[in-house]
């Protein structure tokens, strides 16, 4: 099992290591197999993509995309420019939100959903025990 973080946002850098620890973290406590790519990204890129293949416009903090294979667990792409927002509105810094949102994504690769209010509280119960 590999993560790969690569930073394509043009202005905002963070630390690729304690992200690709949190990543493995994640995947050994919820029994996953497969390689994951993280994309950072800005609010251009992740709205081009949320266009592409949700057909909704403008941009998200976070997209999934699973991959169907034994070697490769999936990509998660993960806006720096939304989570910047995020992080003020909710009163922490961009580290702890680029976490969360690592979190949640890596979450939805493994197959957790957040369609209904009982999906949405196991998964927010599996992202706060990851946080701490």
């Amino acid at each position: 099992m590999a993560v790969y973080i690569n930073n394509k946002h043009p202005k905002v850098k963070l630390p690729k290591k304690p992200l690709m620890e949190l990543a493995k973290e994640v995947l050994k406590g919820e029994g996953a197999r497969g390689d994951v790519s993280v994309v950072l990204v800005d609010d251009a890129t992740i709205s081009e993509l949320n266009q592409k293949y949700h057909r909704r416009r403008g941009p998200t903090d976070v997209l999934s995309f699973p991959f169907d294979h034994q070697e490769l667990l999936g990509d998660i792409f993960i806006s720096l420019d939304t989570a910047r927002r995020q992080a003020r509105e909710y009163g922490h810094n961009l580290t702890r939100e680029v976490r969360l949102l690592l979190i949640h994504g890596i979450l939805h690769l493994c197959g957790y959903d957040d369609q209904d209010e009982e999906s949405k509280r196991r998964m927010r119960a599996r992202e706060n025990f990851y946080l701490k």
